[in-house]
């Protein structure tokens, strides 16, 4: 009886939780400023290159967002299992297993969208752009509380998608 509170639970968590996502829309720094702030402006963008960074961006968000929000709900699985009196080893680290492929899927996407990012860049913005460092360029990251997000550090003026890892 106490497992199906507890499923009940999360379930009610996870709609509560796409409520709100839903309702606040694209993260900060989505489509970022003009400005390009964190070494973006040192790029010279020009408005065509800021235009298909913003589509890739967009592009990119718009196909790994059921994949993020699978995680989402695999991450508060994975947290439900923890919390049980008696922690169940195999289950958790069958949790853990579906959690890292998924986790392996985004990075794939992430890899190819800041190669296909790269594309849009001259030689000379590539390689100043590879000289930003993780957590600048095309890549984003783990934000507060752990959870991905878009955040100061990437895209072409703002907030980027992936691991943080730059290009």
């Amino acid at each position: 009886m106490l497992g199906k509170v507890k499923i009940w639970m999360v379930g009610l968590a996870l709609v509560a939780i796409a409520g709100v996502a839903v309702a606040a829309g694209p993260g900060y720094g989505f489509r970022g400023s003009v400005n390009c702030p964190f070494g973006y402006n040192q790029l010279n963008l020009t408005p065509e290159q800021k235009t298909k960074l913003s589509e890739l961006q967009e592009k990119n968000w718009k196909d790994t967002i059921s994949l993020r929000n699978e995680m989402q709900t695999k991450r508060l699985e994975l947290r439900t299992l923890w919390t049980a009196s008696n922690p169940d080893k195999d289950k958790i680290l069958s949790k853990q297993k579906e959690l890292n492929e998924l986790r392996n899927k985004l990075q794939v996407k992430s890899t190819d969208f800041r190669l296909e990012a790269r594309k849009v860049l001259s030689p000379e913005q590539a390689a100043q752009a590879g000289t930003f460092g993780p957590g600048m360029g095309f890549g984003g990251g783990m934000g507060r509380h752990r959870m991905w997000r878009q955040g100061p550090g990437g895209g072409p003026c703002g907030g980027g998608f992936g691991p943080g890892a730059g290009f």
